[in-house]
């Protein structure tokens, strides 16, 4: 296949295109369509090196971009999704021509068998993005007696129909190495050139930050309160500082404004392009995982890799996966805080000694974007996937 060249949207310099013709089908039936892993990481970036792209799955909250989404409703309930909803995507996806068929949720394993049938000459490619089995351990919404059971009942049938993909791509080496696939690569969940382009353009300076503190994501029940006792005893300490958390959802209002004081500012669901602006005026960002369970052990916090992009100073609990990423980097211990397990007030009188330091005119979020621009960039990620479809269809690798 010869290297030809596709022009960026901008009209700026081409992109190479070694997938020239290729066609992929995304597909995710958990996931919005426009999800930063499936989409704006995924989908473009694969694009942009050629192929032909089409997303399928809910697109309830926001516009897609250069890459077609094929829509369908969302499920009306957790039941409907593992059960239903991946059927939904394979109807909606039927009349797609495809070489490359990439799932990204572990319930549309289940329709692998058909899917195979039904296009006889694609190849068909599982993205693993978490410890799915391992994560029923800490659902809230399932009774504890029967999360054990659950978790082994998921990991035998996600293995065993994992199986019938051509190829696996984990998220971290210890995620793919759980699958006995012969065919896997591991393409990290890092950061776009888009997420940089947009740091780079509104980060401030450590010290004219207008936040001390900031938290993003989600949080279980457990993590929530752990986080919400953090900030509370932060501000007990600097009383005069300003904290926020990104991504509060409804349920877990009540647990941050029962425990954390006005200085605190609480923001829900927030669009993704918002947050390199947000996390650009923040010194601090901090990561609570105080309880190492099985699916962290696999894991790597990518609101890490985020502060680190925003030129934030870093406090974090440590995970094994974190620690080796790293160590390979190269990271100098005193420019982040990664703490073992931990109490909320030894993560607040961390966070206290960094405020107090670049006080002092040290800034260690600087070096943190450096090593992030150098180290945790998603489009070498992009280039290892690319590489693999190439693989799969007997085609030179020209990348």
């Amino acid at each position: 296949m010869p290297l030809s060249k596709t022009v960026n949207q901008e009209g700026g310099t081409p992109f190479p295109a070694p997938l020239n013709g290729v066609k992929v089908l995304v597909i995710t039936s958990g996931h919005e369509a426009t999800d930063q892993r499936v989409y704006a990481k995924q989908a473009l970036s694969i694009n942009r090196l050629g192929a032909n792209v089409t997303v399928v799955g809910k697109l309830e909250r926001s516009t897609p971009g250069a890459v077609p989404v094929l829509t369908l409703p969302g499920p009306s309930s957790r039941l409907t999704r593992f059960l239903w909803q991946p059927w939904r995507c394979l109807w909606t996806a039927r009349r797609q021509d495809a070489d490359i068929i990439h799932f990204h949720d572990a319930e549309m394993l289940i329709t692998l068998p058909l899917a195979k049938l039904w296009w006889s000459k694609s190849k068909f490619v599982y993205d693993v993005h978490e410890d799915f089995a391992n994560l029923m351990l800490i659902r809230d919404w399932l009774p504890t007696w029967v999360k054990p059971v659950v978790r082994i009942l998921l990991n035998k049938i996600e293995k065993g129909l994992a199986l019938l993909a051509d190829a696996i791509v984990g998220v971290t080496p210890p995620l793919a190495e759980k699958f006995p696939n012969r065919n896997k690569i591991v393409a990290y969940n890092y950061i776009s050139g888009d997420f940089f382009d947009q740091a780079s353009k509104t980060r401030r300076q450590a010290q004219t930050r207008e936040f001390d503190l900031v938290h993003l994501g989600t949080l279980n029940s457990k993590r929530a309160t752990f986080l919400a006792d953090t900030i509370r005893e932060f501000h007990r300490l600097r009383p005069g500082a300003r904290s926020m958390v990104i991504g509060v959802t409804s349920e877990f209002q009540d647990v941050f404004k029962t425990r954390v004081p006005n200085h605190c500012v609480l923001l829900g669901k927030t669009p993704h392009e918002e947050i390199p602006k947000l996390l650009g005026n923040a010194k601090i960002g901090l990561d609570v995982h105080p309880w190492l369970a099985p699916h962290l052990e696999v894991a790597v916090p990518v609101k890490v890799c985020e502060y680190m992009a925003s030129g934030c100073a870093v406090v974090c609990s440590a995970m094994p996966v974190l620690t080796q990423i790293l160590t390979a980097a190269k990271a100098d211990p005193g420019t982040l805080t990664v703490i073992n397990g931990g109490s909320p007030i030894e993560y607040a009188k961390a966070a206290v000694r960094t405020i107090e330091a670049i006080e002092r005119g040290d800034d260690p979020g600087s070096d943190l974007h450096k090593l992030a621009v150098g180290h945790m960039t998603w489009e070498g990620e992009a280039t290892k996937i690319a590489r693999l479809y190439l693989q799969l269809l007997g085609q030179p690798c020209v990348i």
